[in-house]
């Protein structure tokens, strides 16, 4: 079943720069991961397939950092590699219900990164397609291959060759924030959904629940994140990781010691920026956490574009949209929010492109 939803995939891709001219392959390209080579478009556009990964986007965009810091940790969030349940609860908990729920559902991911996610995605549901922007693919590629087939592309979900109204579900979680507009992205994300599927996503907010805490977000400023992130976000990706490991390496033992007490570690970690899970993951082998504390540091400190929005906002885009908001509130990295696409056409959606 799932090689003849991939071949209803193939048939409809279109080129991402011309919307509605289709893209042409040949017979070899019947099975996944596909055989190097071109596909082209009939206006002249050539796009690779190398690593047995489509390429519908140059190696230098805004998220090249993304693709090197998931090259350099392609495990470390893996509950595979972990042996504890923090993806698959995080999944779960954004999607309402468990993995099971997707059997037989056609599953798209975006910004599917090393594959954290994916790995239970492809697991439980009928077919799963993943684009990212970044390299991270190959690190996703590498982990998730031997799990089942599956179709993987390097390619912007704001512009890209999937076809519309197609996915049962589409998820998207810890991607939305570091688009350059996310408003767009979202109003694409919809796009990809068919009537009746469901869009699950999450968002970096300031919201912290009450009135109180709302006003104490404003210090959030007074963080030495800022500064420090504004230079390397302007560095070369391996040049600014390297940082970040030195950053990590540096403060991570002082952290380490302030994170037993919360008021400390409150001031301490606005003066020594980096990531700091050893109170979080109090049960995990503090050398895995010292490796989620330079991946995080780094995930911090290179974002080209990190966007805030309230549960009030995400909720409010999603209705322009006019989908079914079943759920949007506070929760994990931020605001987690389910919506369906409701059966009748979605007026206010256009094209991703």
């Amino acid at each position: 079943m799932s090689a003849a939803i991939f071949s209803r995939i193939r048939q409809t891709l279109v080129c991402p720069r011309h919307c509605g001219v289709r893209l042409t392959f040949g017979e070899e390209f019947l099975s996944v991961p596909w055989p190097d080579g071109e596909i082209c478009c009939s206006e002249g556009c050539r796009w690779t397939i190398q690593g047995g990964i489509p390429r519908f986007v140059g190696e230098n965009n805004y998220a090249a950092s993304f693709g090197v810091q998931w090259n350099k940790y392609p495990r470390t969030e893996l509950d595979s590699f972990t042996g504890k349940s923090y993806s698959r609860d995080r999944l779960e908990r954004c999607l309402g219900a468990p993995l099971e729920s997707l059997r037989g559902k056609v599953v798209l991911e975006c910004g599917s990164g090393a594959g954290r996610f994916t790995e239970l995605l492809i697991q439980n549901c009928e077919a799963l397609t993943c684009i990212d922007l970044s390299s991270a693919v190959d690190a996703n590629l590498r982990n998730c291959r031997p799990l089942a087939p599956y179709l993987i592309m390097q390619g912007d979900m704001n512009s890209s060759p999937l076809p519309k109204q197609f996915f049962d579900v589409v998820v998207c979680l810890g991607v939305v924030q570091h688009t350059s507009d996310p408003e767009q992205t979202i109003s694409s994300l919809a796009g990809y959904v068919k009537p009746g599927g469901d869009l699950v996503i999450d968002h970096y907010t300031r919201d912290r629940g009450s009135k109180s805490r709302n006003i104490l977000s404003y210090f959030d400023y007074i963080d030495m994140v800022y500064p420090i992130r504004g230079i390397l976000r302007r560095m070369k990706p391996e040049r600014a990781i390297r940082l970040t490991k030195l950053l990590t390496a540096l403060c991570d033992p002082i952290r380490r010691q302030t994170s037993k007490s919360l008021m400390l570690d409150r001031v301490v970690r606005r003066l020594l920026p980096i990531a700091c899970y050893y109170d979080k993951f109090p049960d995990l082998d503090p050398h895995v956490v010292y490796e989620m504390n330079e991946l995080d540091t780094c995930d911090w400190l290179t974002d080209y574009y990190k966007h805030f929005r309230s549960p009030d906002q995400i909720r409010a885009t999603l209705e322009h949209l006019s989908l079914e908001v079943k759920s949007c509130e506070l929760g994990g990295n931020g605001v987690e929010a389910r919506a369906r696409v409701p059966m009748t056409p979605i007026l206010a959606v256009g094209p991703s492109s």
